[in-house]
């Protein structure tokens, strides 16, 4: 008898199918569009290097120290370079904490005080091309004699800063004049402290797991400390990123905040007679010792540009006809001269300046351009003199 085999069934010939095999497809597709990504991202980077390269933020906590009763200032004796992301800037301070050119402070009798914020700082620019270091080098040929000034200009300081530092520097020292530095984009208060604790002005953002789930949460725990690390090391990033200032406002990515002061809304609050009050604190203070302040209104950049103005609008989509850009320029102005005081509008000036060309202030970091500091020392200075002469 012949044995014959059965033939094998159709299990036996054919493998089970299993879902392994679009598990793998789909991986190795996420992993090749991953790979593609980084790619492209390195060239992209490596483009911009050859053809576009951009200024890297630096983030320099140790350029600050924490100071009792008024927060913050520069460490003294500073011989250093800041990048704020338009160039790379020395930055140099006296033993006070000051800012100060390469050869130091000045020792001229007639000395100025200058009070302000990051305007007066001027981390973006050389001191030499800063509007302190103009005044010093062009006001000697003006006035005939030498002439310095004690820049106590501050990052983040706010108007309550301001005098406490004035109370300071009057109480130890002799200035033949006090200019005081007014932002109209951030300096219009609606608190008068008499006091802040000592803190560290520069902010990072370090990756943290979210607290709860929303678009604000991730931002802060994800966002933004990717963005603090890829501004300090790639150039992409920076080119990219200016040129998409209004998506990153809406993502809350970008350094800006709403311009409060500009609302139509805010015509009638009290701010306005709380700053002028503060601001007139000074000037009484220094009219004691005989000595007369200058208040310049130093305008935000848009006041100036209208393109930067329109970009705030797309980026916080609010209606145009809210807000009133010469608002805060128009009260600060006509509050401090009803108390007498010297003010100086350099606002129709910096805009005819700006549509002549160049820019007055940044791209990247929107304070003042050295073309900026030329063009409101330029505006200072004849009144500068004129109240040292009245003073001789």
């Amino acid at each position: 008898m012949t044995l014959v085999a059965a033939p094998p069934s159709p299990d036996v010939l054919t493998p089970p199918v299993t879902s392994a095999r679009p598990a793998v497809r789909v991986l190795g597709t996420a992993l090749l569009f991953a790979v593609s990504c980084a790619l492209a991202l390195v060239l992209a980077e490596v483009l911009v290097r050859l053809f576009a390269p951009q200024q890297l933020v630096a983030l320099r906590p140790d350029v600050w120290q924490p100071a009792d009763s008024i927060g913050w200032t520069f460490r003294p004796n500073l011989n250093t370079i800041v990048n704020t992301g338009e160039r790379p800037v020395h930055v140099f301070t006296d033993a006070n904490g000051f800012r100060v050119g390469r050869s130091g402070a000045g020792t001229a009798r007639t000395r100025a005080l200058l009070i302000g914020d990051s305007f007066m700082a001027a981390l973006q620019v050389e001191y030499e091309q800063s509007f302190a270091g103009l005044l010093e080098q062009r006001l000697p040929g003006r006035i005939g004699s030498p002439f310095a000034i004690r820049n106590t200009g501050q990052a983040g300081w706010d108007p309550p800063q301001y005098l406490i530092q004035a109370r300071r520097m009057l109480d130890r020292d002799t200035f033949a004049l006090v200019i005081v530095s007014v932002y109209l984009g951030n300096d219009i208060v609606t608190r008068w402290p008499s006091h802040i604790p000592p803190l560290t002005p520069v902010e990072t953002y370090r990756f943290r797991l979210p607290h709860r789930f929303s678009a604000a949460e991730f931002v802060a725990a994800v966002l933004r400390p990717t963005n603090d690390i890829l501004k300090r090391h790639s150039h992409a990033f920076i080119f990219f990123k200016s040129r998409l200032h209004t998506t990153l406002m809406r993502l809350g990515l970008a350094a800006v905040d709403f311009p409060e002061e500009f609302q139509r809304s805010e015509a009638r609050s009290g701010r306005w007679d709380l700053t002028a009050g503060i601001l007139a604190d000074i000037a009484d203070m220094a009219a004691r010792r005989g000595i007369p302040t200058l208040f310049v209104l130093v305008p935000a950049p848009f006041q100036v540009e209208p393109d930067v103005f329109q970009a705030y609008l797309r980026g916080f989509r609010v209606d145009a006809s809210r807000f009133d850009l010469d608002q805060p320029t128009r009260f600060m102005k006509e509050r401090l001269e009803a108390r007498g005081l010297e003010v100086i509008d350099v606002l129709p000036a910096f805009r005819a300046a700006d549509a002549r060309g160049p820019k007055l202030y940044g791209t990247i970091d929107p304070h003042l351009t050295p073309r900026g500091h030329d063009v409101l020392e330029q505006l200072v200075e004849p009144r500068v003199i004129e109240l040292l002469a009245k003073r001789r």
